[in-house]
């Protein structure tokens, strides 16, 4: 099935959210029904915006459209991100139960967007819960950075041990596979861990110093592209990276998506994942 269903947050200037990971899964090769969260002039950190949230009865309403028109029927998988408001996760997880009664087997790739290091938490203090109690658990993939690790389990995530039990046992709650994003372990690389219940990969990746506002939203539309090409967590670890790792190299101001568009498509250095 050609099409991923993609309900995040959509900017008119730059690349986060869906305005990130539409190009990406189009340029690996998937169709995208887009549903936006929040519709903002720019990202927030540019000092100020303009937009809101989309209501989450418009959400339901554009779903509710596509599943009348048997559009879901040829959607094989779900993508979610930036939500904006608890309200709006509430109307992802009535999502995936429409996804799911068309296509059963549907994947649903929850990419938990609650904060990053070092700013901490940016969304509103009610949607973690949301996201803890009712996205996750019915994810298939999750893809949280180590903030957002720490944030929904409650655990520390100081170390690369650390990171693994707490994956572990965000494994428990329902997922089939916990990507991490972002470890700097050491603080001269960066680290991405792909961990299911019967093994773990690994990553690394020289840090480059560069604006990566989307870089997150556009690896988990990657890795969730090369998952549905082969379901083989450690190929769409090496893939996914190493898209990013070259999108952020080229990147200066707004992520260089576009410029560095092949790196989706055939990244010219990957490395393998290697099992921790």
């Amino acid at each position: 099935m050609r099409y991923v269903l993609s309900i995040q947050s959509s900017v008119a200037h730059g690349h986060v959210g869906n305005s990130a990971a539409v190009f990406a899964l189009q340029r690996l090769g998937r169709d995208v029904m887009r549903v936006d969260t929040v519709r903002f002039s720019n990202h927030p950190a540019h000092g100020g915006f303009s937009g809101g949230p989309a209501p989450a009865d418009e959400i339901d309403a554009l779903v509710q459209g596509l599943a009348e028109r048997g559009f879901l029927g040829d959607c094989g998988a779900l993508l979610s991100g930036y939500l904006g408001t608890a309200a709006n996760g509430l109307a992802v997880a009535r999502a995936v139960e429409r996804l799911r009664k068309s296509v059963p087997d549907a994947l649903f790739a929850c990419d938990p967007v609650l904060g990053d290091d070092p700013k901490g938490l940016f969304v509103a203090a009610d949607i973690p819960a949301v996201m803890r109690d009712v996205l996750v658990p019915a994810a298939d993939i999750v893809t949280p950075n180590r903030f957002e690790l720490e944030t929904l389990t409650g655990m520390a995530c100081d170390s690369r041990e650390a990171v693994l039990a707490a994956a572990r046992e965000l494994l428990e709650w329902g997922p089939r596979l916990v990507v991490v994003t972002g470890l700097l372990f050491p603080r001269r690389a960066v680290e991405t861990l792909a961990v299911t219940r019967e093994a773990a990969w690994s990553v690394r990746h020289p840090r480059i110093e560069a604006p990566a506002f989307g870089a997150g939203d556009t690896f988990a539309a990657i890795y969730l592209g090369r998952y549905l090409e082969t379901p083989d967590p450690a190929r769409a670890l090496a893939l996914a990276a190493a898209s990013v790792a070259e999108i952020l190299a080229r990147t200066q101001g707004e992520l260089a998506l576009v410029p560095a568009q092949n790196a989706i498509v055939a990244p010219e250095r990957v490395v393998p994942a290697e099992p921790v």
